[in-house]
């Protein structure tokens, strides 16, 4: 069995897993934590496994961003997680006491997906990954680079606006905006290489 299709599997197990005790069980500390448990143990294989993933070889700095942006996203899955243990109802969720915070750590995070967006090499993993940007590359660049783009002034206003408005519509609106306008731009884009290409 070759590595990738190792990985795949591994991928696969542990996000039906995910899903399944999402589900099924009840919103406890066992299940926050056997869900972080299995977030991590698929972002850790997600890195060592790199390099086979994006199929450039381990100096290359694009394979150095991939795993940087995942390392990152480890992060983010752990603090979820912190504060997930640490609330009352084991959630993450905005409240007025924990808006600025939880904005904050959003901006902060499309801010750093931003400066590392239009690096990320072409894979199925990690990025925007829809049906069309995985099936061709320039479709792949062409997102992420509008990512790229809207990131800063999304993040901003989202943290300005979070000062003024109920944090979870702030949150919701800013991620929707976020990952739409690419999404649809990204679409029309592959939508008219498809014609040309025809």
């Amino acid at each position: 069995m070759k590595k990738n299709d190792l990985t795949r599997i591994i991928l696969l197990i542990t996000s039906l897993l995910m899903l399944v005790i999402g589900f099924v069980m009840s919103k406890s500390n066992i299940e926050i934590l056997i869900l972080g448990i299995l977030a991590i143990i698929s972002l850790v294989v997600l890195d060592r496994q790199a390099s086979d993933i994006v199929k450039l070889s381990k100096n290359n700095p694009k394979v150095k961003t991939f795993r940087f942006l995942n390392m990152f996203t480890l992060l983010i899955v752990v603090l979820c997680f912190i504060l997930a243990l640490s609330s009352s109802d084991n959630q993450v969720s905005i409240t007025e006491d924990n808006k600025i915070l939880i904005i904050g750590l959003m901006s902060a995070f499309m801010m750093t997906f931003a400066n590392s967006s239009p690096k990320i090499p072409f894979n199925r993993y990690l990025g925007l990954r829809l049906p069309w940007t995985i099936r061709d590359e320039e479709t792949w660049k062409i997102a992420h680079r509008l990512i790229g783009y809207l990131s800063f002034p999304i993040a901003i206003i989202m943290f300005i606006m979070s000062f003024f408005f109920d944090g979870n519509i702030v949150g919701i609106v800013g991620i929707l905006t976020w990952v739409i306008i690419p999404s649809i731009h990204s679409y029309i884009f592959y939508y008219k290489r498809l014609k040309g290409l025809n």
